[in-house]
């Protein structure tokens, strides 16, 4: 998840910013009247995050705390944008009850990450080499079983969905799961990234990427990463 490709940088952090956003937008056009000030927030928001890490810090674990929510939250995004269009469409409940409905997939994989976030990994993808860290990816095949202990947990949902037979509440379900799964599967990665943080305020220091020269050459490349660049540097 943390492997930082100096080729693939931008297109990561964008298509990411591009996604959300979409997402937003949507549950935006479903209830505007709720949703519309929080969704701009939210947008604008987004976008300074994305355009930080792609064009400005140099600190890995803010890149990292970036992939690592962008990967967890897809899942229940979508979920949240569904349950709101079948709140809407289908159960032709209120904006407000609408989106307290709709906050449930949200809440599910906000309390499956805390359970995560508490559980601490013997072995840690994230090594710092003098001030640089060094992502070395870990092998699967013990994520898998755990991811699937999460998909088995989202599967007894499947009686509040079954009652209502539509495709959206098909993809609410699978995107319930998948969240769960998604939340399981990554728990070394929250613990290391967790662990990194936590030595950084240790040692009052910021870790940077093991390949920051290729970046910065990247970033000076672009257009917006100089313009970025001098900004940051005012």
């Amino acid at each position: 998840m943390f492997a930082v490709e100096s080729e693939r940088f931008f297109l990561k952090i964008f298509s990411a910013w591009f996604l959300f956003s979409m997402l937003l937008v949507f549950s935006a056009g479903i209830q505007p009247v709720v949703l519309i000030l929080p969704v701009v927030i939210a947008v604008l928001v987004l976008t300074y995050w994305s355009v930080d890490c792609a064009y400005r810090t140099e600190r890995f674990s803010r890149y990292a705390t970036f992939r690592l929510i962008s990967n967890l939250a897809l899942a229940p995004a979508i979920a949240f944008v569904m349950t709101l269009a079948v709140s809407h469409i289908e159960l032709k409940l209120g904006p407000l009850a609408s989106v307290a409905l709709s906050s449930v997939p949200l809440i599910i994989a906000g309390a499956a990450y805390a359970v995560m976030y508490a559980w601490r990994s013997k072995h840690s993808s994230l090594h710092v080499r003098g001030q640089r860290v060094v992502v070395v990816e870990s092998a699967q095949q013990h994520h898998w079983g755990v991811g699937a202990v999460g998909a088995g947990l989202g599967s007894l949902l499947y009686p509040v969905f079954e009652a209502h037979n539509t495709s959206y509440s098909v993809v609410v379900f699978i995107s319930i799961v998948l969240s769960l799964f998604m939340v399981f599967y990554h728990r070394s990665s929250i613990s290391a990234l967790r662990g990194l943080k936590e030595k950084e305020s240790r040692e009052r220091c910021h870790y940077t990427f093991m390949n920051i020269e290729e970046i910065r050459e990247k970033r000076a490349a672009s257009l917006l990463g100089r313009i970025f660049a001098v900004r940051a540097g005012r």
